[in-house]
């Protein structure tokens, strides 16, 4: 082997390591279940949404974050426009005349036409939008997850319940009956399940949490600018940060910007995940620290409603003001290639 060669190979490593870790680092995932519910719900597609011709119905996407969306382009004089795919449905064609003012995306859509789909044709668009949704890739992992907690944790209640007196032998309260003994075993799925989250995101939480300690106390903007990409579906910076990028302005659906959102809840919900994987922590420790036999009774459900209310707290938060967001702007929108514009299959970058 050449002296050099194993010199070249360490270093290869080593960016290699450098390039994951910052990868790692710059990864943005929703940063609970509550929280990624909330932020979908707060941008589903309401039922006026589903009737719009243009604006709406079959040209609703989703991002891939379960984030409903409208795909657009621009015209000659460089004016947001809607796909022209996205036309097919208008009673007339579009028309922009070159002296005429710049008009928002949604007054662009009622200008076209003011005819709404029937109800028929309304429900068949809410089910290719719930497809579209879970075909994403946080909408499918929120669907497998969330069915897996509701079936294991009704499945813990009815037999809580004692509903199956067959498990009750040969007493309800025996240590190694059926009924103890799948209680045991539906505990430790749903604390299970309960880590895939509050321990597997605990990197990126506490990431958040060091970025909010420098934005609040030293007004750092690159932190203020990581917080604000991470939680785009509902917060918006404060005054102080510049607004955006480079003096471009932030195209809407209805040319209106919602307002900076108050850094006490960008606060609360960052502070709330951290506590969410502390109190898992805490759970995860007695259920495989302890077992059945001597496990404490107290703990279990202490910690789990400990760490879903302060998740739920947090997901209320985002969805309140994810839904205060999507009033003022409308949807979200981005922008794709005229000629390669197709509403489902094009993946786009996101304009605001």
């Amino acid at each position: 082997m050449p002296e050099g060669e194993p010199t070249a190979v360490s270093d290869r490593l080593r960016r290699a390591s450098i390039s994951l870790a910052g990868a790692v680092v710059n990864f943005n995932p929703q940063p609970g279940m509550w929280a990624a519910t909330g932020t979908a719900i707060a941008h589903a597609p309401t039922l006026a949404e589903l009737r719009e011709p243009v604006a709406g119905g079959k040209n609703i996407a989703f991002d891939v974050h379960g984030h409903s969306m409208r795909k657009v382009t621009h015209d000659s004089n460089g004016v947001p426009i809607f796909a022209p795919v996205q036309w097919q449905n208008a009673s007339a064609p579009v028309t922009d005349e070159p002296s005429a003012p710049p008009a928002t995306l949604v007054e662009r859509a009622s200008a076209v036409t003011t005819d709404k789909h029937d109800w028929a044709t309304t429900a068949k668009h809410g089910c290719t939008a719930a497809w579209k949704f879970v075909s994403t890739p946080t909408g499918f992992f929120m669907t497998l997850y969330g069915l897996n907690v509701v079936a294991w944790g009704a499945m813990l209640f009815f037999v809580l319940l004692g509903a199956a007196p067959a498990m009750n032998h040969p007493s309800k309260d025996a240590l190694n009956s059926p009924r103890k003994k799948w209680i045991e075993i539906d505990s430790q799925i749903l604390n299970g399940l309960f880590c895939v989250t509050g321990l597997g995101l605990a990197p990126w939480r506490f990431r958040d949490l060091w970025w909010l300690i420098r934005a609040r106390f030293w007004h750092s903007h690159y932190a203020m600018k990581r917080l604000s990409g991470q939680n785009k579906a509902w917060f918006r910076p404060p005054a102080w940060y510049g607004g955006d990028e480079e003096g471009v302005p932030r195209v809407t659906f209805t040319g209106q910007v919602a307002p900076p959102t108050s850094l006490w809840k960008l606060s609360f919900v960052v502070w709330m995940m951290v506590w969410n994987t502390l109190f898992q922590g805490a759970l995860a420790g007695v259920m495989w620290g302890y077992n059945r036999y001597n496990r404490p009774g107290w703990t279990t459900g202490t910690f789990v409603g400990l760490g879903c209310a302060v998740a739920l707290l947090a997901g209320l938060i985002m969805w309140w003001e994810g839904r205060k967001v999507k009033q003022i702007e409308g949807p979200k929108i981005a922008v794709v290639d005229a000629e390669k514009a197709d509403p489902v299959g094009t993946e786009p970058s996101e304009a605001g």
